[in-house]
Protein backbone atom coordinates (compact mmCIF):
# COMPACT_ATOMS: atom_id res chain seq x y z
CA UNK A 1 0.00 0.00 0.00
CA UNK A 2 0.82 3.45 -0.76
CA UNK A 3 1.74 5.46 2.00
CA UNK A 4 1.01 8.95 2.16
CA UNK A 5 3.02 11.72 2.87
CA UNK A 6 0.96 12.82 5.47
CA UNK A 7 1.05 9.20 7.28
CA UNK A 8 5.26 9.27 7.10
CA UNK A 9 5.30 12.63 8.81
CA UNK A 10 2.75 11.39 11.37
CA UNK A 11 5.17 8.44 12.04
CA UNK A 12 7.72 10.34 12.36
CA UNK A 13 6.04 12.97 15.05
CA UNK A 14 4.51 9.80 16.91
CA UNK A 15 8.08 8.53 17.30
CA UNK A 16 9.94 12.00 18.38
CA UNK A 17 7.22 12.35 21.11
CA UNK A 18 6.14 8.76 22.06
CA UNK A 19 2.82 8.87 21.06
CA UNK A 20 1.17 5.57 20.29
CA UNK A 21 -2.37 6.68 18.84
CA UNK A 22 -2.84 10.03 17.32
CA UNK A 23 -6.80 9.81 18.60
CA UNK A 24 -6.29 8.89 21.87
CA UNK A 25 -4.16 11.68 22.34
CA UNK A 26 -6.54 14.32 20.59
CA UNK A 27 -9.37 13.06 22.49
CA UNK A 28 -6.72 13.29 25.63
CA UNK A 29 -6.25 17.11 25.11
CA UNK A 30 -9.59 18.16 24.11
CA UNK A 31 -10.57 16.95 27.57
CA UNK A 32 -7.93 18.73 29.46
CA UNK A 33 -8.94 21.53 27.93
CA UNK A 34 -12.25 21.22 28.24
CA UNK A 35 -12.65 20.72 31.93
CA UNK A 36 -10.99 24.21 32.33
CA UNK A 37 -14.08 25.63 30.57
CA UNK A 38 -16.64 23.51 30.98
CA UNK A 39 -17.99 22.68 34.34
CA UNK A 40 -21.98 22.54 34.09
CA UNK A 41 -23.19 19.08 35.31
CA UNK A 42 -26.06 17.46 33.30
CA UNK A 43 -27.80 14.08 33.66
CA UNK A 44 -28.89 11.19 31.29
CA UNK A 45 -32.45 13.01 31.20
CA UNK A 46 -30.85 16.39 29.92
CA UNK A 47 -29.47 14.40 26.88
CA UNK A 48 -32.62 12.85 26.17
CA UNK A 49 -34.46 15.82 26.48
CA UNK A 50 -31.81 16.90 23.47
CA UNK A 51 -32.72 14.00 21.60
CA UNK A 52 -36.30 13.71 21.59
CA UNK A 53 -36.11 17.62 20.26
CA UNK A 54 -33.92 16.72 17.77
CA UNK A 55 -36.28 13.55 16.44
CA UNK A 56 -36.28 10.48 18.82
CA UNK A 57 -39.53 9.42 19.73
CA UNK A 58 -41.28 5.83 20.66
CA UNK A 59 -40.98 3.82 17.93
CA UNK A 60 -37.57 4.96 16.40
CA UNK A 61 -34.78 3.25 14.96
CA UNK A 62 -31.54 5.17 16.64
CA UNK A 63 -27.96 4.43 16.05
CA UNK A 64 -25.52 5.90 18.61
CA UNK A 65 -21.91 6.69 18.30
CA UNK A 66 -20.13 7.81 21.68
CA UNK A 67 -16.99 9.13 23.08
CA UNK A 68 -17.24 8.37 26.73
CA UNK A 69 -14.08 10.66 27.55
CA UNK A 70 -16.53 13.60 26.82
CA UNK A 71 -18.83 12.87 29.56
CA UNK A 72 -16.78 14.28 32.10
CA UNK A 73 -19.85 16.61 33.19
CA UNK A 74 -22.23 13.88 33.40
CA UNK A 75 -23.89 13.11 36.82
CA UNK A 76 -24.91 9.64 36.13
CA UNK A 77 -24.26 5.90 34.46
CA UNK A 78 -23.85 4.59 31.19
CA UNK A 79 -26.68 2.43 32.38
CA UNK A 80 -28.78 4.61 33.02
CA UNK A 81 -28.33 6.47 29.72
CA UNK A 82 -29.09 3.85 27.30
CA UNK A 83 -32.13 2.36 29.73
CA UNK A 84 -33.38 6.38 29.19
CA UNK A 85 -33.42 5.64 25.72
CA UNK A 86 -34.68 2.35 24.99
CA UNK A 87 -37.46 3.61 27.74
CA UNK A 88 -38.05 6.68 24.95
CA UNK A 89 -37.85 4.21 21.84
CA UNK A 90 -40.31 1.72 23.69
CA UNK A 91 -40.78 -1.75 22.51
CA UNK A 92 -41.67 -0.79 18.91
CA UNK A 93 -37.86 1.54 18.96
CA UNK A 94 -34.56 -0.45 17.98
CA UNK A 95 -31.62 0.61 19.46
CA UNK A 96 -27.77 0.21 17.60
CA UNK A 97 -24.19 1.15 18.46
CA UNK A 98 -21.04 -0.17 16.61
CA UNK A 99 -19.89 -3.36 17.96
CA UNK A 100 -16.43 -3.82 15.51
CA UNK A 101 -13.93 -5.84 17.51
CA UNK A 102 -10.95 -3.95 18.77
CA UNK A 103 -8.64 -4.04 16.09
CA UNK A 104 -5.56 -5.12 18.54
CA UNK A 105 -7.14 -8.19 17.88
CA UNK A 106 -6.55 -8.70 13.97
CA UNK A 107 -4.10 -11.22 13.16
CA UNK A 108 -4.43 -13.94 10.07
CA UNK A 109 -5.01 -16.52 12.81
CA UNK A 110 -7.83 -14.62 14.51
CA UNK A 111 -11.27 -15.62 14.71
CA UNK A 112 -13.98 -13.22 15.40
CA UNK A 113 -16.26 -14.43 18.38
CA UNK A 114 -19.79 -12.47 18.12
CA UNK A 115 -20.55 -13.39 21.49
CA UNK A 116 -17.37 -12.95 23.73
CA UNK A 117 -15.38 -10.46 21.95
CA UNK A 118 -15.51 -7.42 23.29
CA UNK A 119 -15.68 -4.28 20.82
CA UNK A 120 -13.40 -2.16 19.79
CA UNK A 121 -16.34 1.27 19.53
CA UNK A 122 -16.10 2.36 22.79
CA UNK A 123 -17.23 2.13 26.44
CA UNK A 124 -21.24 2.80 26.32
CA UNK A 125 -20.88 0.37 22.83
CA UNK A 126 -19.42 -2.55 25.25
CA UNK A 127 -21.73 -2.07 28.09
CA UNK A 128 -24.87 -1.86 25.77
CA UNK A 129 -23.54 -5.16 23.98
CA UNK A 130 -23.76 -7.15 27.16
CA UNK A 131 -27.60 -5.91 27.71
CA UNK A 132 -30.12 -9.19 27.93
CA UNK A 133 -31.61 -9.45 24.25
CA UNK A 134 -28.69 -7.50 22.35
CA UNK A 135 -27.47 -9.10 19.21
CA UNK A 136 -24.92 -8.95 17.14
CA UNK A 137 -24.15 -8.67 13.39
CA UNK A 138 -21.45 -11.06 11.89
CA UNK A 139 -18.97 -8.97 10.38
CA UNK A 140 -15.07 -8.38 11.77
CA UNK A 141 -15.25 -4.93 10.25
CA UNK A 142 -17.96 -3.24 10.79
CA UNK A 143 -20.10 -5.21 13.36
CA UNK A 144 -23.22 -4.06 15.05
CA UNK A 145 -25.29 -4.79 18.35
CA UNK A 146 -28.89 -4.03 18.05
CA UNK A 147 -32.41 -4.38 19.99
CA UNK A 148 -35.43 -4.09 19.22
CA UNK A 149 -38.24 -5.46 16.09
CA UNK A 150 -36.06 -4.33 13.29
CA UNK A 151 -32.61 -6.23 15.13
CA UNK A 152 -32.96 -9.19 12.51
CA UNK A 153 -33.15 -7.17 9.39
CA UNK A 154 -30.44 -5.11 10.27
CA UNK A 155 -27.90 -8.06 11.39
CA UNK A 156 -28.98 -11.21 9.92
CA UNK A 157 -27.56 -10.99 6.53
CA UNK A 158 -23.84 -9.19 7.17
CA UNK A 159 -21.60 -11.44 6.83
CA UNK A 160 -23.50 -12.20 3.19
CA UNK A 161 -22.74 -8.66 2.10
CA UNK A 162 -20.50 -8.45 -0.84
CA UNK A 163 -18.83 -5.37 1.47
CA UNK A 164 -19.52 -4.79 4.93
CA UNK A 165 -21.22 -1.48 4.22
CA UNK A 166 -23.79 -2.68 0.92
CA UNK A 167 -27.73 -2.56 0.77
CA UNK A 168 -27.16 -6.07 2.81
CA UNK A 169 -25.56 -4.28 5.67
CA UNK A 170 -27.09 -3.30 8.61
CA UNK A 171 -25.08 0.50 7.46
CA UNK A 172 -27.35 0.64 4.38
CA UNK A 173 -30.24 -0.26 6.16
CA UNK A 174 -30.28 2.09 8.46
CA UNK A 175 -30.47 4.43 5.94
CA UNK A 176 -33.26 2.47 4.34
CA UNK A 177 -35.19 2.81 7.21
CA UNK A 178 -34.52 6.27 7.79
CA UNK A 179 -32.61 6.15 11.25
CA UNK A 180 -31.77 8.72 13.41
CA UNK A 181 -27.97 8.03 13.70
CA UNK A 182 -26.87 10.09 16.97
CA UNK A 183 -23.71 11.64 18.07
CA UNK A 184 -22.57 12.28 21.33
CA UNK A 185 -18.79 13.28 22.40
CA UNK A 186 -17.40 12.61 19.41
CA UNK A 187 -15.48 14.76 17.16
CA UNK A 188 -17.24 17.62 15.86
CA UNK A 189 -16.85 17.04 12.02
CA UNK A 190 -17.24 13.16 12.60
CA UNK A 191 -20.50 12.24 10.81
CA UNK A 192 -21.03 8.10 10.93
CA UNK A 193 -20.44 4.89 9.46
CA UNK A 194 -22.85 5.03 7.42
CA UNK A 195 -20.50 7.42 5.09
CA UNK A 196 -19.06 4.17 4.22
CA UNK A 197 -22.37 3.21 1.98
CA UNK A 198 -20.89 5.82 -0.40
CA UNK A 199 -18.18 4.43 -1.83
CA UNK A 200 -19.89 1.22 -1.62
CA UNK A 201 -22.91 1.60 -3.67
CA UNK A 202 -20.75 3.96 -6.17
CA UNK A 203 -18.15 1.44 -6.67
CA UNK A 204 -20.09 -0.10 -9.79
CA UNK A 205 -21.02 3.41 -11.42
CA UNK A 206 -17.37 5.17 -10.95
CA UNK A 207 -13.72 4.01 -10.85
CA UNK A 208 -12.67 6.28 -7.96
CA UNK A 209 -15.02 4.74 -5.96
CA UNK A 210 -14.15 1.37 -7.31
CA UNK A 211 -10.69 1.26 -6.02
CA UNK A 212 -12.00 0.90 -2.42
CA UNK A 213 -13.27 -2.81 -3.32
CA UNK A 214 -10.26 -4.48 -5.14
CA UNK A 215 -9.31 -7.35 -2.61
CA UNK A 216 -11.01 -10.78 -1.48
CA UNK A 217 -11.29 -11.52 1.80
CA UNK A 218 -11.58 -14.38 4.52
CA UNK A 219 -12.63 -13.64 7.65
CA UNK A 220 -13.31 -16.56 10.53
CA UNK A 221 -15.96 -16.50 13.05
CA UNK A 222 -17.50 -18.81 15.60
CA UNK A 223 -21.11 -19.85 15.24
CA UNK A 224 -23.28 -20.60 18.14
CA UNK A 225 -22.03 -23.92 18.72
CA UNK A 226 -18.59 -22.93 18.48
CA UNK A 227 -17.78 -24.09 15.03
CA UNK A 228 -15.45 -21.88 13.09
CA UNK A 229 -17.04 -20.77 10.00
CA UNK A 230 -15.93 -18.32 7.15
CA UNK A 231 -17.12 -15.53 4.89
CA UNK A 232 -15.53 -13.69 1.97
CA UNK A 233 -15.78 -9.94 2.08
CA UNK A 234 -14.28 -7.28 -0.36
CA UNK A 235 -11.98 -4.73 0.84
CA UNK A 236 -8.95 -2.85 -0.35
CA UNK A 237 -5.32 -1.47 1.54
CA UNK A 238 -5.91 1.91 -0.14
CA UNK A 239 -4.86 4.41 2.18
CA UNK A 240 -7.84 6.54 3.52
CA UNK A 241 -8.18 10.03 4.90
CA UNK A 242 -11.19 11.75 5.15
CA UNK A 243 -12.25 15.65 5.51
CA UNK A 244 -15.79 15.58 6.64
CA UNK A 245 -15.87 19.50 6.11
CA UNK A 246 -15.75 19.02 2.57
CA UNK A 247 -19.33 17.15 3.09
CA UNK A 248 -20.64 19.23 6.13
CA UNK A 249 -20.77 22.32 4.26
CA UNK A 250 -23.48 20.69 1.68
CA UNK A 251 -25.39 19.55 4.17
CA UNK A 252 -28.71 21.51 5.11
CA UNK A 253 -31.30 20.80 8.24
CA UNK A 254 -32.91 18.05 6.67
CA UNK A 255 -29.78 16.09 6.68
CA UNK A 256 -28.70 16.84 10.04
CA UNK A 257 -28.62 18.81 13.46
CA UNK A 258 -26.45 19.91 16.11
CA UNK A 259 -26.74 20.76 19.72
CA UNK A 260 -24.88 21.12 22.98
CA UNK A 261 -24.85 20.62 26.71
CA UNK A 262 -22.14 21.77 28.65
CA UNK A 263 -19.05 20.24 26.95
CA UNK A 264 -20.83 17.79 25.21
CA UNK A 265 -21.32 17.58 21.69
CA UNK A 266 -24.93 16.45 20.13
CA UNK A 267 -25.00 15.82 16.13
CA UNK A 268 -28.19 13.91 14.60
CA UNK A 269 -27.98 12.57 11.18
CA UNK A 270 -31.34 12.21 9.79
CA UNK A 271 -29.59 8.83 7.75
CA UNK A 272 -32.14 8.82 4.37
CA UNK A 273 -31.35 12.07 3.68
CA UNK A 274 -27.89 12.81 4.64
CA UNK A 275 -26.83 9.60 2.58
CA UNK A 276 -28.68 10.57 -0.66
CA UNK A 277 -27.09 13.96 -0.25
CA UNK A 278 -24.03 11.94 0.16
CA UNK A 279 -24.55 9.80 -3.52
CA UNK A 280 -25.30 12.99 -4.91
CA UNK A 281 -22.32 14.89 -4.41
CA UNK A 282 -20.45 11.23 -5.18
CA UNK A 283 -21.66 11.19 -8.56
CA UNK A 284 -20.63 14.71 -8.71
CA UNK A 285 -16.44 14.01 -7.61
CA UNK A 286 -17.04 15.32 -4.41
CA UNK A 287 -15.52 13.13 -1.64
CA UNK A 288 -14.97 12.96 2.07
CA UNK A 289 -11.75 11.59 1.38
CA UNK A 290 -8.70 14.02 0.64
CA UNK A 291 -6.68 10.59 0.30
CA UNK A 292 -7.47 9.05 -2.47
CA UNK A 293 -8.01 12.21 -3.76
CA UNK A 294 -10.56 12.56 -6.41
CA UNK A 295 -9.36 15.64 -8.06
CA UNK A 296 -7.36 13.55 -10.87
CA UNK A 297 -10.58 11.78 -12.09
CA UNK A 298 -13.34 13.13 -14.54
CA UNK A 299 -16.92 12.96 -13.39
Amino acid sequence: MKTSLYTKVGKVVKKIFGIEDFSLFRKNVHKRLGMIFYHKKYTADDIITVMKEMGMKRGSLVCIHASMKEFYNYSGTTEELIDKILETIGGSGTLVMPAFPDVRLFSDTYIFDPINDKTGAGYLAEVFRKYKGVQRSINVQSSVCAIGPLTDYLCNDHHKSRDCWDTSSPWYRLCEKDGLIFNLGMPRNYISTFEHCVESILQYEHPYWAQFFTKEKVYKYYDEDKNVQMYKSITSEIERRPHEPTIFKWLTKNDWAHSKISNLEIKVFYSKSCLNKMLNLGRLGVSLYWVPSSKKYIF
